[in-house]
């Protein structure tokens, strides 16, 4: 156990002799150290001197918990026993200075407490902050009242200390011992992260973290992001993304609920590697919005494919089959995880129109399409649109420009090369696109493009709304 100086453990317990004859009842141990002593008909603590605590190690239905609290017994024992020493001491000598004892006193707890197993915190892993570590509520909670924000605070500081607070058993030191352990084993590191093996880190780890939880919310994640698992799958035998209402009918419980239990999994899923996953996702975001090109299935796959060109397997697919889950389940996750990344599952996809600002863009995108001579690149596109165009410019940013780029109508969006796509113009049913189109006010679309740049301008002047994903759900 690295995490805790147990080298104390080895050694043979001391009794002081004055409590050779206390029972065990009087001094509180739980249930499962009593039943183990009684079954080395140990009654007394006087039984337990000269014994060693890892002599129990090896029995039945006794841990790190269990050998932690007989350890603490046998220190507690050997404080008292000098508290008592002390207050006879200062019965004795009444004329001795009030300094003296006190002095006295805390050099005493502060010999015990430096004594006792302490957590020791390398200094490479110090800095982990704990809102990003797999806790529990309990210790959230512990952590919080003693004033902790990383691991680093947890140094020097014994088991017995922590005891002290409230809420705080042998689980909670249990649990710091593993979180310890793992950051030690390098499950937290995020100093290798690599830009090009980013996304098959990615997915790897997302993958195993679903593997480990628990079986109603790992059903509840594959059922909202449409997953099916298996060797086996087909590029379209992808399950439906069921919306929470239909999660609920099928496991009786409410749309809330389901709700809830997925936003809660979604946060274990963030935190299970520590800050590894966050990590991931901002080198996966900033990839998309340095080349202005949202993440689609292609575009991550070809990301894994050029993953594999440096690994030991032969192929790419053999690379790819590695992964259980589509491509187009695992765009779902991480658009679940980040709201922030660019995200495509579905490049045919269309979202509706959800405000006026966004049929503004819609317009002004398709003039710029068709000055182009009817086809450009998003990036380019891009370029041209927040390109600084009069006094009312507002900057527009490459994430509202990818994530409105998926209500246009007038124009349509092609993934021919995933890492380079196409704006063309859509083709028109009714004539040509911007000649003949009547508008709500009687007056053609022609007349909406002799307007176009006081149109974009004031859609620039204005912002751009938020828009609100529309789920199923």
């Amino acid at each position: 156990m690295p995490a805790l100086a147990l080298h104390s453990f080895s050694k043979a317990i001391e009794i002081p002799e004055r409590l050779h004859s206390q029972p065990l009842d009087a001094w509180q141990t739980s249930a499962r150290l009593t039943t183990l002593l009684s079954r080395f008909g140990i009654r007394l603590l006087g039984d337990l001197h000269g014994r060693k605590v890892v002599d129990f190690a090896w029995e039945k239905n006794c841990g790190p918990k269990t050998l932690y609290e007989l350890d603490l017994l046998a220190r507690r024992a050997r404080f008292r026993n000098g508290k008592a020493s002390c207050n006879g001491h200062r019965r004795e000598c009444v004329h001795a200075s009030h300094d003296f004892i006190a002095a006295d006193s805390e050099g005493a707890t502060a010999k015990m407490q430096e004594d006792a197993a302490s957590f020791a915190i390398p200094e490479s892993i110090c800095h982990l902050a704990f809102n990003e570590l797999p806790i529990t509520t309990r210790l959230a909670n512990v952590v919080r009242s003693m004033g902790g924000r990383s691991l680093g605070d947890l140094n020097g500081r014994s088991a017995f200390e922590l005891l002290q607070y409230r809420a705080c058993g042998w689980g909670t030191i249990s649990e710091i011992q593993q979180l310890i352990e793992r950051a030690v084993s390098g499950e937290f590191d995020v100093a290798q992260i690599e830009e090009a093996a980013a996304a098959a880190e990615l997915l790897s780890l997302l993958e195993q973290a679903l593997a480990k939880l628990p079986l109603r919310d790992r059903q509840f994640v594959l059922a909202r992001i449409g997953a099916q698992t298996g060797n086996g799958r087909s590029p379209g035998a992808d399950l439906l993304c069921l919306s929470y209402a239909e999660i609920g009918r099928r496991y009786g419980l409410t749309r809330a609920r389901v709700h809830k239990v997925f936003a809660n999994t979604l946060d274990s899923l963030r935190k299970i590697w520590g800050p590894r996953v966050p990590r991931l996702l901002e080198v996966i975001k900033w990839r998309c919005l340095s080349a202005i090109c949202p993440l689609t299935p292609q575009l991550l796959e070809k990301w894994v494919g050029s993953r594999a060109a440096f690994s030991s397997r032969p192929t790419t697919r053999d690379y790819l089959n590695g992964f259980r889950l589509s491509m187009e389940a695992h765009v779902r996750l991480i658009a679940a995880l980040d709201k922030n990344i660019p995200c495509r599952p579905e490049t045919n996809h269309k979202l509706p129109r959800s405000d006026d600002p966004v049929g503004r863009f819609d317009l002004t995108l398709a003039h710029v399409v068709r000055e182009a001579g009817g086809q450009i690149t998003v990036a380019e596109a891009y370029r041209r649109l927040s390109h600084p165009g009069g006094r009312h410019y507002r900057r527009l940013t490459v994430e509202k420009f990818l994530q409105m780029l998926r209500c246009v109508e007038c124009t349509v969006v092609e993934f021919e090369d995933p890492e380079v796509p196409i704006v063309s113009l859509r083709p028109s049913n009714g004539g040509a696109l911007f000649g003949d189109v009547p508008g709500q006010n009687g007056k053609s679309s022609t007349h909406r493009k002799v307007h176009s740049n006081l149109s974009a301008i004031q859609f620039l002047k204005n912002g751009f709304c938020e828009r609100q994903a529309v789920g199923r759900g």
